[in-house]
């Protein structure tokens, strides 16, 4: 593997990593167990999945 795509690999793992632990979500031991894609999957879950909220219609 090239260094080039080593670094960028190891650059996004570092990304993805430092993202769910500043929400509390994982801890260091399992973020090292997960792959990047498992990461990213995580990181789209929690950071880019809006709930749906509801609200009530105004009163006349």
């Amino acid at each position: 593997m090239s260094k080039l795509l080593k670094f960028a690999l190891d650059e996004q793992r570092s990304y993805y990593s430092h993202k769910l632990l500043a929400i509390g979500v994982y801890n260091d031991e399992v973020l090292q167990k997960m792959t990047i894609s498992e990461l990213k999957n995580e990181y789209v879950y929690f950071y880019h999945s809006i709930p749906a909220i509801k609200r009530k219609p105004a009163a006349p």
